[in-house]
């Protein structure tokens, strides 16, 4: 009878195993490339209209800003793009960007997120993907 009940639930298991779909990326859950698109566009705006760290885009191209940030951000989310810019300490190299502007740079990201409706988990998801990187961009 314990032989008969274990392959049952064995059973069970495996089937409900297989049947489950794979959970979706990030990316998808939180509507694809038109909403880091949105993202992008809003945190862009964001960024060269703060006066505390406008400054230090001053040299940047918007276009190729945008271009890099929504191929990072879908990358990194899981989605279809391959990032192909300079790695966070090379881009930030000779910048020597403190704490407080990075900061500030995030509760701009913050307001993007919020400005384009990703919910509140999804925005805390995309900051714990990026969250590492603040040593990697700041003091370089």
């Amino acid at each position: 009878m314990k032989v008969v009940t274990l392959t049952v639930v064995f059973l069970l298991v495996t089937a409900c195993h297989h049947n489950s779909k794979p959970e979706a990326s990030l990316f998808d859950q939180m509507g694809g490339l038109p909403v880091i698109e949105k993202i992008t566009e809003n945190l862009i705006d964001r960024l060269l209209s703060n006066e505390k760290i406008a400054f230090l885009f001053k040299e940047t191209v918007r276009e190729d800003l945008h271009e890099k940030i929504v191929d990072q951000l879908c990358q990194e989310s899981g989605g279809p793009c391959q990032y192909e810019g300079l790695d966070m300490v090379e881009a930030h190299s000779g910048q020597d960007i403190k704490y407080s502007e990075f900061d500030l740079f995030v509760t701009d990201f913050i307001h993007a997120m919020e400005d384009a409706g990703v919910s509140y988990q999804h925005q805390n998801a995309m900051l714990a993907i990026f969250a590492p990187m603040r040593e990697d961009v700041t003091h370089q």
